[in-house]
């Protein structure tokens, strides 16, 4: 599967981990536990959010 990136970047890596958090906790509540969240740093020193989804079949 491919990465989904969140549209917005965050100046501190605190953010980006407090809304990778609520990711996480938002697809544990609907159920979806095979989920991985990243804390990314782009180049000009932002910070993103990524994440994807394990396909178990």
């Amino acid at each position: 599967m491919s990465w989904i990136y969140e549209a917005r970047l965050y100046d501190s890596k605190s953010v980006a981990s407090y809304v990778a958090m609520c990711i996480r906790d938002d697809h544990l509540l609907t159920g979806t536990s095979d989920l991985k969240v990243q804390v990314y740093k782009t180049r000009k020193g932002n910070f993103g959010v990524r994440y994807r989804k394990y396909m178990t079949e």
